[in-house]
């Protein structure tokens, strides 16, 4: 069978048919056509209608992929900048913690150092204090030798009634055992 071509509202409104003795009303056929050529124009207009907005809502699907294309590349680009941005910062924190951790081991050092350095001071002051101890005990000694060597050589001075003689023994002994002490 042959291709039969589609029928426009045109072909209706001028389809022409044979004459019969017994055949159709003519103005009824002739009505009929020209209703059935509103409708199939009706329904063309209606399917041409519905082919362009078809065609338009194709095209914004199309306008909507690449729009959706486009918002994953910027999600894409977002997240790999967010993965920067927290390597970046971890970077940064990891290059803060070491900088503190050496400020950190400088101070206890400096620290160190300086308790070593206190300590020595302190061990130099207590050899000090030990060597004036004993040179001023060696001091009093000799002022106390140069003391009983002056009262054996000089006379017998007199002695008042109830005065008492101090006690050089004594005074000596209380300086030494002061001096004694650390």
């Amino acid at each position: 069978m042959g291709r039969v071509s589609r029928l426009s509202p045109i072909d209706i409104q001028h389809a022409e048919f044979p004459r019969r003795s017994l055949g159709y009303d003519r103005r009824e056929v002739r009505a009929f056509l020209e209703r059935l050529a509103l409708e199939v124009e009706a329904a063309l207009k209606d399917a041409q209608g519905l082919r362009r907005r078809l065609a338009e809502a194709e095209a914004e699907v199309e306008r909507l992929r690449g729009a959706e294309a486009d918002l994953q590349q910027v999600v894409l680009a977002a997240e790999r900048i967010a993965t920067d941005v927290r390597e970046n910062a971890k970077r940064e924190a990891d290059l803060l913690l070491e900088e503190a951790e050496r400020a950190r081991r400088a101070r206890l050092e400096g620290v160190e150092s300086a308790a070593v350095g206190a300590r020595a001071e302190l061990e130099r002051l207590t050899l000090q204090r030990r060597l004036f101890k004993e040179q001023f005990r060696g001091l009093l000694a000799a002022y106390a030798a140069a003391l009983d060597a002056d009262d054996a050589l000089a006379p017998a001075a007199p002695r008042r009634a109830g005065a008492a003689e101090p006690d050089d023994s004594a005074a000596q002994g209380a300086l030494l055992d002061d001096s004694a002490a650390p």
